[in-house]
Protein backbone atom coordinates (compact mmCIF):
# COMPACT_ATOMS: atom_id res chain seq x y z
CA UNK A 1 0.00 0.00 0.00
CA UNK A 2 2.83 2.32 0.51
CA UNK A 3 4.69 1.78 -3.01
CA UNK A 4 1.00 2.83 -4.40
CA UNK A 5 1.20 6.07 -2.28
CA UNK A 6 4.35 6.75 -3.25
CA UNK A 7 3.78 6.21 -6.99
CA UNK A 8 0.40 8.66 -7.12
CA UNK A 9 2.45 10.92 -5.03
CA UNK A 10 5.52 11.23 -7.82
CA UNK A 11 2.60 11.18 -10.61
CA UNK A 12 0.25 14.11 -9.08
CA UNK A 13 3.81 15.97 -8.18
CA UNK A 14 5.30 15.66 -11.60
CA UNK A 15 1.85 16.49 -12.92
CA UNK A 16 1.75 19.31 -11.09
CA UNK A 17 6.06 20.30 -12.04
CA UNK A 18 5.13 19.80 -15.72
CA UNK A 19 2.40 21.75 -15.65
CA UNK A 20 4.40 24.86 -13.92
CA UNK A 21 7.17 23.86 -16.72
CA UNK A 22 4.33 24.50 -19.58
CA UNK A 23 3.22 27.44 -18.07
CA UNK A 24 6.80 29.37 -18.02
CA UNK A 25 7.53 27.73 -21.29
CA UNK A 26 4.39 29.33 -22.94
CA UNK A 27 4.82 32.76 -20.93
CA UNK A 28 8.66 33.34 -21.47
CA UNK A 29 8.28 31.89 -25.56
CA UNK A 30 10.78 29.45 -24.06
CA UNK A 31 11.16 25.52 -24.64
CA UNK A 32 11.08 24.21 -21.11
CA UNK A 33 9.02 21.72 -21.38
CA UNK A 34 11.03 18.90 -19.98
CA UNK A 35 9.01 15.56 -22.14
CA UNK A 36 9.75 17.62 -25.52
CA UNK A 37 13.46 17.94 -24.40
CA UNK A 38 13.90 14.77 -23.62
CA UNK A 39 12.82 13.66 -26.53
CA UNK A 40 15.00 16.11 -28.53
CA UNK A 41 17.82 14.89 -26.37
CA UNK A 42 17.51 11.33 -27.29
CA UNK A 43 17.22 11.64 -30.84
CA UNK A 44 20.11 13.46 -30.78
CA UNK A 45 22.31 10.99 -28.86
CA UNK A 46 21.78 8.25 -30.42
CA UNK A 47 21.25 6.59 -34.04
CA UNK A 48 18.81 3.79 -32.63
CA UNK A 49 16.05 6.26 -31.13
CA UNK A 50 14.41 8.95 -32.93
CA UNK A 51 11.54 10.15 -31.64
CA UNK A 52 9.43 13.00 -32.43
CA UNK A 53 9.18 16.48 -29.96
CA UNK A 54 5.46 14.65 -29.19
CA UNK A 55 6.73 11.19 -28.67
CA UNK A 56 5.61 9.54 -25.19
CA UNK A 57 8.82 7.98 -24.90
CA UNK A 58 9.93 12.07 -23.25
CA UNK A 59 6.48 11.41 -20.55
CA UNK A 60 7.51 8.14 -19.90
CA UNK A 61 11.03 8.82 -19.08
CA UNK A 62 9.58 12.16 -17.27
CA UNK A 63 7.29 10.21 -15.11
CA UNK A 64 9.58 7.38 -14.50
CA UNK A 65 12.14 9.64 -12.99
CA UNK A 66 9.53 11.25 -11.03
CA UNK A 67 8.83 7.80 -8.95
CA UNK A 68 12.71 7.28 -8.87
CA UNK A 69 12.96 10.77 -7.36
CA UNK A 70 9.70 9.90 -4.90
CA UNK A 71 10.66 6.63 -3.87
CA UNK A 72 14.32 7.97 -2.95
CA UNK A 73 12.31 10.11 -0.60
CA UNK A 74 10.56 7.90 0.54
CA UNK A 75 13.66 5.53 1.35
CA UNK A 76 15.35 8.77 3.02
CA UNK A 77 12.18 9.10 5.23
CA UNK A 78 12.60 5.40 6.23
CA UNK A 79 16.04 5.34 6.80
CA UNK A 80 16.69 8.67 8.95
CA UNK A 81 13.11 8.47 10.22
CA UNK A 82 12.73 12.53 10.02
CA UNK A 83 9.32 14.06 10.32
CA UNK A 84 7.28 15.06 7.95
CA UNK A 85 6.62 18.47 7.29
CA UNK A 86 6.44 21.45 5.00
CA UNK A 87 10.19 22.10 5.71
CA UNK A 88 11.70 18.61 4.92
CA UNK A 89 9.22 18.74 1.84
CA UNK A 90 10.61 22.37 0.70
CA UNK A 91 14.22 21.01 1.22
CA UNK A 92 13.52 17.78 -0.62
CA UNK A 93 12.20 20.00 -3.51
CA UNK A 94 14.99 22.34 -3.46
CA UNK A 95 17.66 19.20 -3.23
CA UNK A 96 15.80 17.30 -6.12
CA UNK A 97 15.85 20.35 -8.15
CA UNK A 98 19.25 20.84 -7.60
CA UNK A 99 19.90 17.41 -8.21
CA UNK A 100 17.42 17.79 -11.81
CA UNK A 101 20.06 20.80 -12.59
CA UNK A 102 22.99 18.88 -12.58
CA UNK A 103 21.63 16.09 -14.55
CA UNK A 104 20.67 18.10 -17.16
CA UNK A 105 23.58 20.60 -17.43
CA UNK A 106 25.24 16.93 -18.14
CA UNK A 107 23.04 15.81 -20.44
CA UNK A 108 23.03 19.31 -22.66
CA UNK A 109 26.50 18.89 -22.45
CA UNK A 110 27.07 15.22 -24.03
CA UNK A 111 24.53 15.66 -26.38
CA UNK A 112 25.92 16.75 -29.47
CA UNK A 113 23.67 19.71 -30.81
CA UNK A 114 22.41 20.00 -27.91
CA UNK A 115 18.73 21.95 -27.87
CA UNK A 116 19.35 25.99 -28.19
CA UNK A 117 17.67 27.07 -24.67
CA UNK A 118 17.94 30.15 -22.41
CA UNK A 119 19.89 27.16 -19.83
CA UNK A 120 19.95 29.93 -16.80
CA UNK A 121 16.51 30.58 -17.18
CA UNK A 122 15.36 27.14 -17.40
CA UNK A 123 17.44 26.05 -14.44
CA UNK A 124 15.60 28.87 -12.18
CA UNK A 125 12.19 27.49 -13.50
CA UNK A 126 13.37 23.82 -13.14
CA UNK A 127 14.09 24.61 -9.27
CA UNK A 128 10.90 26.13 -8.51
CA UNK A 129 9.33 23.49 -11.07
CA UNK A 130 10.60 20.79 -8.51
CA UNK A 131 9.39 22.15 -5.50
CA UNK A 132 5.86 21.59 -7.00
CA UNK A 133 7.18 18.51 -7.43
CA UNK A 134 7.49 18.10 -3.48
CA UNK A 135 4.69 19.93 -2.43
CA UNK A 136 2.46 17.76 -4.58
CA UNK A 137 3.82 14.37 -3.04
CA UNK A 138 3.53 16.17 0.63
CA UNK A 139 -0.65 16.86 0.00
CA UNK A 140 -0.84 13.82 -1.00
CA UNK A 141 0.94 11.55 1.36
CA UNK A 142 1.53 13.31 4.06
Amino acid sequence: MELLKVIFAAILGTILMTAFSYIVSRVRSQQFREPKLLNMILRRSTYEMNPSNNSILGWVVHFSIGVILMTLFYIFHITFSFSISLTSILIYGISAGILSIICWHLMFMLTPNSPDIALKEYYIQLLFAHMLFALGAFILIF
